[in-house]
């Protein structure tokens, strides 16, 4: 049977997770629920679209994924279950498909049925549903066009030689990850030298992993070892700034000690040989 996973801004404190838990299984005979995150920040599509991104692809395909962000029917947004990517996802269209797989479009996509019902629990109907291998047709009209988001993908200057982009996601340990991709980084830079400018910061390296900064044929007391600033691709394939081994919980994590934020600009800039 397809797993299902929960994506929401719910928090942990209140028994939303637990009521939406309890309709599933009420509704169906020991379904397999995995929590991929109920701390996203509240209505917050693009860190959701982060987290959710750098994981739904490790389920196995037909899995079903819901999105509780922003999880309301308006006169302007609708409730769709769209299948992307061999997956399926329940979510509004609010965007986050087009944030989740900007190059990839739904090869199935439906908007809910209006009922007298509440948002969530038309979702757990519909969750149910796929899980027993039900049609999409069934739960709504079909729809060609979703809302796309496309201010945050980063843009390449006419000349090739800057990428112009942006924080996407600030992890738990500090970490300030962007939404320049190796993948165009590989591509924009064609192995050239290269600054990253972030805020007053600029970053020359970079590194394969976290301990690749520090100087191991150096001494320990001579090492600069917590609080060394370094640049890496992450897990998820995205430039990514840290500091070995900071803490936010300390004043230590690399949004605080480079002063960065959500949104906040980063800047590739590559140099031509002379």
């Amino acid at each position: 049977m397809p797993l299902i996973t929960l994506t929401t801004d719910f928090g942990l404190q209140d028994a939303y997770v637990s009521s939406l838990k309890a309709q599933l299984y009420k509704q169906l005979e020991t379904p397999e629920i995995v929590d991929v995150s109920h701390l996203i920040d509240p209505f917050h599509i693009i860190q959701a679209a982060y987290v959710l991104g750098s994981v739904y692809r490790s389920f196995p395909q037909g899995s079903i994924h819901f999105v509780g962000i922003n999880f309301n029917q308006t006169p302007e947004q609708a409730l769709i279950v769209a299948e992307l990517n061999d997956h399926f996802f329940v979510c509004a269209d609010n965007g986050f498909l087009s944030l989740l797989e900007p190059e990839l479009k739904p090869t199935k996509a439906v908007a809910l049925k209006t009922a007298a019902t509440t948002n969530y629990a038309r979702s757990v109907d519909a969750i149910a549903h796929i899980h027993r291998g039900g049609a999409l047709s069934v739960l709504g009209t079909p729809i060609s066009t979703l809302k796309q988001l496309t201010q945050h993908i980063p843009s390449v200057h006419p000349q090739g030689n800057e990428i112009q982009g942006h924080v996407l996601h600030i992890d738990r340990f500090g970490n300030i990850v962007t939404n320049i991709t190796k993948q165009l980084f590989k591509k924009v830079g064609r192995n050239r030298p290269f600054v990253i400018h972030a805020r007053n910061h600029n970053f020359k390296e970079i590194f394969n992993d976290y301990h690749e900064a520090i100087r191991y044929d150096r001494p320990k007391a001579q090492r600069e070892e917590v609080g060394k600033k370094l640049a890496l691709f992450n897990s998820q394939g995205h430039l990514e700034l840290a500091v070995f081994k900071g803490s936010p919980n300390y004043g230590g994590g690399a949004s605080t000690l480079f002063g960065l934020s959500y949104l906040d600009p980063i800047r590739v800039a590559f140099i031509n040989d002379a």
